[in-house]
């Protein structure tokens, strides 16, 4: 495996005047990569993780008494059989996937208010959109969704792998074609697109399409976690090209044996599971190493790229692969399993295995420690050794098993903690909070807040209106150019157009710095996680 940052990038040829003037509307030039940050400051205390959401169990916002009673009696909601998984925030909304992995779970998508606006601290979950779009056995509406990822436009992409009880045995389970969703999360989940994985990519009834990170060149890519058993992989989806391909690599993306044996606060199990969690870092240059100065700008801006991290729950290490192989068709479908190993970064190993982990917009890696009851993080400028791997939060009874996390629009990292371990175990005590949803302020935005550069701001990728009109492809030809894998991967992702070269360029200057927490220890008091 590739040892050092120096991945295969896209060449861009740059011209220095066009770097130095601004576009013809008068904004200015693309000339830095510094992200954008939150408006507001950190206040004493906000570093600290306290619980703002805890539950014995789960309920919905069910219309009336009487429509609880009937689902109730009926098994149409069973509360000891729900769980949430993923988290993101946009706006005044916590949105929450309820996977449904055991019968009785009433809806697999819905949100709860921000706890600023909330004086509750066990709320109900209000089905999202609707209760119409999660009908079980419904194949136009929701059926399994683990993860969502919401981008810098507002838009959901909701990822449902189509398969009902995944944790059951029998003939009882609900299999329809696995999809993706765009929700419009301005217009109240207007459904923008609705696109379904062809057989030779998900199979229906034999994927787990797991967790999700959307990349903003080119008119939009998602990178998604398929942990089946049969065929792990990252699942790509181009949104521009309305086509979805996977990337295999049987080394990282699967199961290490001496990492399936967990034990969280007592409970210990035996899981195989592949390729899971999975992150997106921000824009750098490949070409220079991590303590080179930046020369100038024009040199700073001919190569850029982003890497693409992600680890199998059964598994020590954090891998990564560069977003521009992962975005090139024609190289996926042509590539050896040796091209896409050499590709690979294999970071080092970790204390313990991980289900969450999440990007900032400044590169620094938030990820969950089963086995330490921990959170930690790591700024990815840096090497992955055990003085930079910084555990931020750790409590045995309050961090038992960190599923997911997301970060919202003032710099608030929330992790969701939900005891898995112990409800597949069929453990959970409702006597007992099982699931809890932990905040700490970072000075950072999500990964998706990316600065202005090239491959985001080319008005011929940009989304459609908020309105909700069909994507338009602005008569832009997709075809495959070139016989170098540089060439094939810039024609695959639009940016050398019908022509073949790419006409303009915009500069851009800098390293990310590192986001710093602040020191943590292992004291917790009643709301604070610390």
């Amino acid at each position: 495996m590739a040892l050092g940052r120096k991945l295969i990038a896209l060449a861009l040829v740059v011209g220095c005047a066009l770097a130095q003037q601004g576009s013809d509307d008068g904004s200015p030039p693309l000339d830095s990569l510094s992200p954008p940050t939150p408006s507001v400051p950190i206040a004493p205390g906000e570093k600290q993780f306290r619980v703002v959401y805890e539950w014995n169990v789960l309920d919905f916002a069910f219309t009336n008494e009487d429509e609880r009673a009937q689902a109730l009696y009926s098994g149409h909601y069973i509360p000891k059989n729900v769980i949430i998984s993923d988290c993101k925030p946009f706006a005044n909304r916590l949105y929450l996937t309820i996977p449904r992995m055991l019968p009785g779970v009433p809806a697999t998508l819905g949100y709860v208010v921000r706890p600023d606006n909330n004086g509750r601290t066990d709320p109900e979950i209000v089905p999202f959109p609707s209760w119409e779009m999660n009908g079980r056995g419904n194949c136009s509406a929701l059926q399994f969704v683990q993860g969502v990822a919401v981008d810098k436009h507002g838009i959901m992409w909701v990822v449902d792998s189509g398969r009902t009880e995944t944790l059951t045995r029998g003939k009882d389970h609900v299999v329809c074609p696995p999809k993706i969703i765009l929700l419009d999360l301005k217009r109240n989940g207007t459904v923008m697109l609705r696109y379904q994985f062809p057989e030779s990519v998900v199979p229906a009834g034999n994927n787990y399409l797991n967790k999700i990170v959307v990349d903003d060149a080119f008119g939009g890519f998602a990178y998604i976690t398929d942990n089946s058993g049969a065929d792990p992989g990252i699942v790509v989806f181009s949104r521009r090209l309305t086509r979805s391909w996977k990337v295999r690599e049987n080394n990282s993306m699967r199961a290490a044996r001496n990492a399936v044996r967990f034990a969280v606060n007592g409970t210990e199990l035996n899981f195989s599971i592949h390729i899971d969690s999975i992150a997106l870092g921000p824009y750098y240059n490949p070409s220079l190493s991590p303590d080179q100065p930046v020369p100038d700008t024009l040199v700073n801006s001919q190569n850029y790229e982003r890497n693409v991290y992600y680890s199998p729950l059964s598994s020590y290490h954090i891998y990564s692969l560069p977003a521009s192989l992962l975005r090139d068709p024609e190289f996926n479908a042509r590539a050896t399993p040796r091209d896409i190993l050499e590709a690979v970064v294999d970071y080092g190993r970790k204390q313990s295995q991980t289900d969450g982990m999440l990007m900032d917009n400044q590169g620094v890696l938030y990820y969950g420690l089963l086995g330490e009851h921990a959170v930690a993080k790591w700024d990815s400028y840096k090497p992955f050794t055990e003085k930079n791997q910084q555990i931020i939060a750790k409590d045995a009874t309050y961090i038992q098993w960190v599923d997911s996390m997301g970060i919202d629009h003032e710099g608030y990292l929330y992790v969701v903690v939900n005891r898995l371990h112990n409800f597949v175990a069929g453990r959970l005590n409702p006597l007992e909070v099982n699931f809890r949803i932990l905040r700490a302020k970072t000075g950072a935005l999500s990964y998706v807040y990316t600065p202005d550069n090239l491959f985001n701001s080319d008005g011929k990728f940009l989304y459609s209106g908020a309105s909700g009109e069909p994507f338009a492809d602005n008569g832009l030809v997709y075809q495959y150019e070139g016989t170098t894998p540089a060439s094939s991967r810039l024609a695959a992702a639009g940016i050398l157009g019908a022509s073949g070269a790419a006409t303009s360029a915009a500069s851009f200057a800098g390293f990310i710095g590192a986001l710093v927490l602040g020191a943590v220890t292992s004291m917790i008091g009643r709301r604070t996680v610390v």
